[in-house]
């Protein structure tokens, strides 16, 4: 396996990691399994491709926008779910709403772009690059996989040594009890929301010059988070990098040294053995009932 291989299947993974990590971030204190993880990823990368390579702004104002339509975006993804799961009374209602919302905001992002066929991938905006023997690394390559570290230790250490974070545990443990010690859960699970989407918007900005993606391949990014979170382990953000480093390099290897068409194959193939081997996942807990 060549360096440039393994560059490629590490920001890769840091993308599919921090996917998982938005699906870990609203499942701990909902219980729900985003289906509409992966459109998150998609509008950071069609935001990145609107303002950087058709709109000519800068970076930070880029980022300014991108922050503002993730805070819109995971607002309305919360109400477009929780309210028919807390509406519906049923315990199964989160699966056939997160999916409603992926094609709502699937078709927002069509119509965004309507007219435009192809791809939305903007330019490398980070410039730069680290030659490594015969192998050059790209800024862009190290900036997408810096970014995804970082968010990921970020989030563990605010779990840890915030009260926020601690807010935000004893909801996922209890949330009757948090409510009863004086928690907010409902403003929590809010939050949840708004802040899964930001991380995975912000994978999909900053991978966006490295990824091909359009309107629609919202779904192809939340298989793979999922199965990340599946074998890393539902509700830990160590699993999630771990899932979705492991998921990088098997799509990554797969395609690069047999076939292109395999690597979706392969990543099915990854999930069904993690289910049936691995069921609550490398560092995940037996889910309880909710």
């Amino acid at each position: 396996m060549s360096l440039s291989v393994l560059v490629e299947a590490l920001y890769f993974g840091a993308v599919y990691g921090l996917v998982a990590l938005g699906f870990t971030i609203i499942f701990a204190p909902t219980r729900v399994l985003n289906f509409a993880q992966g459109e998150a990823l998609i509008l950071g990368a069609a935001v990145a491709f609107r303002t950087l390579a058709q709109w000519k702004w800068g970076l930070l104002p880029s980022l300014a926008f991108l922050l503002l339509m993730a805070l819109v975006a995971g607002v309305a993804m919360h109400y477009l779910i929780m309210l028919p799961v807390r509406l519906s009374g049923s315990r199964f209602a989160w699966i056939i709403a997160t999916l409603a919302a992926a094609l709502i905001f699937q078709a927002l992002l069509t119509i965004w772009f309507e007219g435009f066929s192809g791809f939305l991938q903007p330019s490398s905006f980070v410039g730069g690059s680290l030659k490594l023997g015969s192998t050059r690394i790209s800024g862009q390559q190290i900036f997408a996989f810096a970014i995804g570290i970082a968010i990921m230790l970020g989030y563990d250490q605010f779990l840890k040594r915030t009260i926020y974070g601690r807010a935000f545990r004893a909801a996922a443990h209890d949330p009757d009890t948090a409510q009863l010690m004086g928690i907010g859960v409902g403003t929590i699970t809010l939050v949840s929301f708004v802040l899964s989407i930001l991380v995975t918007a912000i994978a999909g900005f900053a991978a966006s010059p490295l990824i091909s993606v359009f309107p629609a391949s919202g779904l192809d990014y939340t298989f793979k988070g999922f199965t990340a979170v599946v074998i890393g382990g539902l509700g830990s953000a160590k699993g999630a990098l771990v899932g979705g480093l492991l998921i990088g390099f098997l799509e990554t290897i797969v395609r690069n040294q047999v076939s292109a068409r395999l690597g979706n194959i392969v990543v099915a193939v990854a999930l069904a053995i993690a289910l049936l081997v691995f069921p609550s996942g490398f560092f995940g807990k037996p889910m309880e009932g909710h």
